[in-house]
């Protein structure tokens, strides 16, 4: 069954949130290799070649070229020819990678590596390591300062492990020096050198061990093995083959790689593997195919994981969204969270809702749906059980909203209740909004009567957790009502980056006169054709290459409230319609396949259909036998799978049972949506 890496707290998700740099990536929960150990794929050779190691019989993935590499999950095949770009298993669905930025050389991109779970590439060129998400969100840059990668080096061969490090080939002496082998930990920003007269390194798949080869051992290239940090080497191979280019099988059990007989004109060359314990090699090609192998990789294959969060009916799929959250008072489970404040909402209002799970994700707590006359029990339950007293609970709305009678009974409770209101639901929107931020880095306009836009920007806005400085603000249709005008009115439009949501927003933006705004100002508009397309858009923008993503029902709005609220800080909110998953969605999951390992539906069957949850596992895994479903009724795992759990390794080395990864907060790249407008 899928687990969930360690989970990083809500208030370091700010500082994951770094656009463009490698902290952008939660160190707390990398891991490439997915579950360990997986299982053994085919083998993939430059130009798209499979080959079954037991059969050797051969077919091909059209639109790979050189340098190509799997996926963690073998979702996805990375390949260069000049430009880099990415597909599915099967050829379709390609994405090119935008050029590298800031390189010094224009060099060709060789030797691909996915790295953080599949959330980045990393690649050589022109003797610089260079890396940017594998959804091609911004262009790639170079990974390693001017201070670490002087120009007179020349790095290539990058191999990511587990624990977030990346060992590469460096010479030195003005790329003349003999090879080594180098080591990058982002984590300490340090370079350090690890192996002498070594190149062409690879991590195992538990990152303990490097693979390496030396050139010149009784005049032929062998492998060689060393533990991660360059110790306890040993020789692997032997004998008259000229070995190339190792790379392990997803077991750590055998490393492929390439043989050769000769270095001159007659060579033949084949693929084989050798016990990565004995060395003992086995063929896996003849000298027929000698033109057509060469850079070998073995697909992992490694199950991803949808699950379902409901419960009895909507309500009760509210409270199960908290609990599948947020800790029991006192507990600590791996993968939860401790509440530190809750919102309530009416649970039969939508316009008042939708702006919650914004303020939620900045004050660190659950959203719970209630009725208007009071506290529901179970409500009150769920906030005994999460929420320590003393704690603030906010109110979305003035008594007309939610009663007099719930702020009394929270007071006894021992909570201290905050209202959040205005005269209507837009000006309560402005006053969530500050609630959130008095310096906001971003605003979202959404309709006060399109729900499903103001949940998907609300679930954008607080990606940032403690650190979120965004809030959502809705308009009237097409119109702003006085409240909004003057809240954005006392912004600069400069130092805010101001998103309308749908094409109202926008037109009630762009035909709304701001005295204090200069008469020419940059603004931001995300569109689409329908709900789904339209959230779509909203996560392309604003997380690129997310871990994991939550789904629901564009029917069902406190069903979206419960998942943006529970999903905020870990990835975005998509809308599928109710017969099937909807056709944008599908088309998202499968260009974010290479990092996605997890989707949570939200509701019950009547709400997200077992084939839209079916869909969802085929597109973010390598098919449709490669995914794994884990019920969560009423926000609990059932007796009768957990047992199934299994551990799964986290950068401290140790293994924990969890269904989530951790937050990777917002990575807004909304350069290609700045859109100027003169009043």
């Amino acid at each position: 069954m899928f687990t969930r890496r360690r989970a990083a707290a809500l208030a370091t998700a700010a500082a994951l949130a770094a656009v463009g740099t490698l902290a952008t990536a939660p160190g707390a929960a990398a891991d490439d290799a997915g579950p360990w150990p997986g299982t053994e794929g085919r083998i993939l050779n430059d130009g798209g070649l499979l080959i079954d190691p037991a059969t050797s019989a051969g077919t091909s993935i059209p639109n790979v070229d050189n340098y190509a590499a799997w996926a963690p999950d073998g979702s996805r095949v990375i390949s260069s020819w000049s430009q880099i770009s990415s597909v599915r298993p099967n050829g379709t669905g390609r994405i090119t990678l935008p050029w590298a930025q800031d390189v010094r050389s224009s060099a060709p991109y060789e030797d691909l590596a996915f790295w953080w779970g599949g959330r980045y590439v990393v690649f050589a060129t022109g003797g610089q390591i260079v890396h940017g998400p594998s959804d091609g969100a911004w262009a790639p840059r170079p990974l390693l300062t001017a201070a670490q990668e002087p120009s007179t080096v020349c790095d290539s061969e990058p191999t990511v492990n587990v624990n977030g490090l990346l060992a590469f080939e460096r010479r030195t002496a003005n790329c003349t020096g003999t090879p080594g082998v180098w080591v990058f930990d982002g984590t300490a920003q340090t370079v350090k050198r690890v192996l002498t007269d070594a190149e062409q390194p690879a991590f195992s798949p538990d990152g303990t061990k490097l693979a390496f080869v030396r050139k010149d051992i009784d005049g032929t290239p062998q492998v060689f093995l060393a533990k991660a940090d360059g110790t306890e080497v040993k020789q692997l191979t032997t004998g008259p083959d000229r070995y190339a280019n190792p790379s392990w099988s997803p077991t750590g059990k055998r490393i492929v790689l390439d043989a050769h007989t000769s270095p001159n004109s007659n060579d033949v060359h084949t693929i084989k593997y050798v016990d990565a314990a004995t060395g003992e090699p086995t063929p896996v090609t003849d000298a027929s195919r000698s033109s057509s192998v060469n850079n070998p990789s073995w697909q992992p294959l490694r199950k991803n994981g949808v699950g379902r969060v409901w419960g009895s009916d909507a309500y009760a799929t509210n409270i199960a969204a908290s609990r599948w959250t947020w800790n029991t008072i006192g507990e600590s489970v791996p993968g939860l969270m401790n509440a530190k404040s809750a919102v309530l909402v009416n649970q039969d209002d939508a316009a008042y809702s939708v702006t919650a799970p914004a303020l939620a994700g900045k004050k660190q707590g659950p959203v719970l749906l209630t009725p208007k006359s009071g506290l529901s029990s179970a409500v009150k339950k769920e906030l005994k059980r999460s929420l320590k007293p003393g704690k603030t609970v906010y109110l979305v709305g003035g008594t007309s909203v939610l009663s007099g009678t719930v702020a009394t009974q929270l007071t006894s409770l021992g909570y201290v209740p905050k209202r959040l209101s205005g005269a209507d639901r837009y000006a309560t929107s402005v006053a969530v909004a500050k609630a959130v931020t008095t310096a906001p880095k971003y605003v979202f306009l959404a309709g006060g009567t399109e729900y499903r836009a103001a949940l998907s920007a609300a679930s954008a806005a607080s990606a940032e957790g403690s650190g979120s400085a965004g809030g959502v603000v809705l308009t009237n249709g097409n119109k702003l009502t006085a409240s909004v005008k003057s809240y954005l009115n006392s912004l600069n439009p400069a130092k805010t980056m101001v998103i309308p949501v749908g094409s109202a927003a926008k037109y009630a933006l762009t035909h709304t006169s701001f005295s204090r705004w200069p008469s020419t100002y940059y603004y931001y508009p995300i569109s689409g054709s329908t709900d789904a397309a339209i959230s779509v858009n909203i996560a392309k923008f604003w997380w690129s290459a997310p871990g994991q993503t939550s789904l629901a029902f564009t029917g069902q709005w406190r069903d979206g409230v419960s998942a943006a609220a529970a999903m905020n800080v870990f990835g975005p909110l998509l809308w599928t319609g109710r017969s099937a998953l909807s056709t944008e969605v599908k088309s998202y999951l499968l260009r974010e396949s290479a990092s996605t390992g997890f989707t949570a539906a939200f509701g019950n069957t009547g709400a997200v259909t077992t084939e839209a949850v079916n869909t969802v596992g085929a597109s973010i895994s390598a098919g449709s036998s490669w995914f794994d479903y884990r019920p969560y009724y009423n926000g609990v795992i059932p007796a009768a799978t957990s047992a199934t759990t299994f551990a799964l390794r986290t950068n401290d080395g140790q293994e924990a049972t969890l269904e989530r990864s951790g937050p990777a907060g917002a990575d807004p790249t909304m350069d290609r949506l700045k859109t100027v407008h003169r009043q």
